[in-house]
């Protein structure tokens, strides 16, 4: 866990450094491929958020606009998300995000993640993601077919966008803010590592924000890839990850 986490934590600390952090809500965004270092941002982005490289923006599209079966299953995803709290089962994600608290950082429970250190943020993220990675099933369902509240998920299990909506849950329970989800509609794709087009049956991921300073650091993660670590894209889903939408989860 050491070992990963120091590889980790050197990989993100050497993005690109940033003015400031944002503070208003990010419209949908189409994301697209960094011209040098080909990761995928969003398409507003005028520099990488990766590598630092300067964009060319188009702005023929303002916002992005989703179909209207995937802006259901977001805003479901996102209904989810920002309204456990208010129900008495969420008791049961508190206590298990405050046990998984105090096995990263001891007995106090942050109030604000970011005024961590980055290497607390970064421990503190890997562990709820492991435990949501490997400790709760897979179910194998149709794109949002059944969106489960967080401690349904941790009892019964769920899809990729179940196992999100729970891992955004327990995120935002220990002070994480910012975080989009990264959605892929269903539909048939250009698959630009083989070649030709696939269908693919959609599948969300979320993207999480930690700060260093003057540093604003992404970590995507994906609770349904068993072999994925923090920040590692399956490699199925590699070929298709300008095709992806940013939706911002606004606590």
């Amino acid at each position: 866990m050491e070992k990963e986490s120091g590889e980790v934590s050197s990989k993100l600390s050497s993005q690109a450094p940033v003015k400031s952090l944002p503070t208003e809500p990010v419209a949908i965004q189409r994301m697209h491929l960094c011209l040098t270092c080909k990761k995928a941002i969003g398409e507003g982005e005028p520099f990488c958020s990766y590598c630092g490289t300067k964009q060319e923006i188009s702005h023929a599209e303002v916002q992005a606009q989703l179909d209207p079966h995937t802006m259901k299953v977001a805003v479901m995803m996102l209904a989810r998300i920002t309204e456990a709290k208010d129900h008495p089962e969420y008791s049961a994600i508190d206590e298990l995000t405050t046990t998984i608290g105090e096995v990263a950082l001891g007995k106090e429970k942050p109030h604000d993640a970011h005024e961590l250190s980055f290497p607390d943020q970064l421990r503190l993220l890997t562990l709820v993601f492991e435990y949501v990675r490997d400790k709760v099933g897979y179910k194998g369902e149709v794109f949002g077919e059944h969106v489960r509240w967080p401690w349904e998920t941790v009892k019964t299990g769920g899809d990729c966008d179940c196992k999100v909506v729970l891992l955004a849950t327990m995120l935002a329970s220990l002070a994480f803010r910012r975080m989009h989800l990264l959605v892929l509609p269903p539909g048939k794709y250009l698959d630009t590592k083989g070649g030709g087009e696939r269908t693919m049956q959609g599948h969300v991921m979320l993207e999480v924000e930690l700060s260093e300073r003057d540093r604003l650091i992404r970590a995507n993660l994906d609770p349904s890839c068993a072999d994925c670590d923090v920040d590692e894209i399956p490699e199925t889903m590699r070929p298709f990850l300008q095709n992806f939408y940013r939706v911002p989860i606004i606590p």
